[in-house]
């Protein structure tokens, strides 16, 4: 499956105060993609063509696209991230966020947008070396037995970026639904070896003034994967585009992938 990544560098005029940008994103860019802020979509003609409705509107509890913002003092970097049979939008969305750029604010303040890329992407096929670390770029939340595992397994890991995949692909890209592996390559729990990892838990309040709890947690771990089987590495290339756990849509569940990383004392 290809996912179209649309990456901008927007700089703020002093530093947000959040630590969390993301649902400040989320918020600028509904603002930048309505063609109409006194309108209602639900008696609207062009819905199906338009991009507004495909990420705020669409009924469809899987939706197909992540967002993921994350800030370096008054530099915040912006990805939407459009999967399967939605990368038709992404002409659309470029055209919307140029067109409207001075005519809003990004969480309160004046910006700019300094940069803008998008191009076509697929999953990178990682070779773990003997230690792998995930680090989030983005709270995480997930899930093992209704649970929320604060260091998540390995195994919990694996599990969810397969379950991020054949739930998106299953609705926007069924030529590429499902992805299988054998139980053998995923049913195992290899041994935490090392985590620096803290929870949290921020608030998103919509246009209708409606409050959503974000809660999930920040961080590194890093596993011994060396007796992994070969095809994990591109199973967490998978969740590195598509973000796992809960609110993706809301800019949680990014992670990278590295190596071993030595530690500072």
């Amino acid at each position: 499956m290809l996912s179209t990544v649309i990456q901008m560098d927007i700089l703020t005029e002093e530093e947000l105060k959040p630590g969390f940008v993301g649902s400040i994103f989320r918020g600028w860019l509904g603002f930048v993609l309505k063609c109409d802020t006194e309108a209602s979509c639900l008696e609207c003609d062009r819905s199906s063509k338009c991009s507004y409705y495909m990420v705020f509107k669409e009924q469809n509890t899987i939706k197909p696209y992540s967002l993921l913002a994350f800030k370096n003092k008054n530099n915040v970097s912006c990805f939407i991230k459009l999967h399967g049979k939605r990368r038709k939008y992404a002409p659309q969305i470029l055209s919307e966020i140029k067109s409207k750029e001075k005519k809003t604010h990004f969480g309160g303040l004046d910006y700019r947008i300094e940069s803008i890329k998008a191009k076509n992407t697929e999953f990178r096929n990682l070779t773990l070396g003997s230690k792998t670390r995930i680090v989030t770029t983005s709270p995480i939340h997930l899930s093992r037995n209704h649970t929320f595992e604060v260091i998540p397994s390995f195994n919990t890991v694996l599990r969810s970026c397969i379950r991020s995949y054949n739930r998106i692909t299953k609705f926007y890209d069924p030529e590429s639904y499902p992805f299988h592996v054998p139980e053998t390559t995923i049913n195992f729990d290899t041994e935490i070896l090392d985590f620096d990892v803290n929870t949290v838990e921020y608030e998103h309040t919509n246009m209708y003034k409606k409050s959503i709890q974000l809660t999930g947690i920040e961080g590194w771990i890093e596993y011994d994967t060396s007796e992994v089987p070969a095809e994990t590495g591109s199973i967490l290339g998978m969740g590195e585009v598509l973000q796992i756990g809960k609110r993706t849509a809301y800019g949680l569940g990014g992670f990278v992938t590295t190596g071993k990383v030595e530690k500072n004392e």
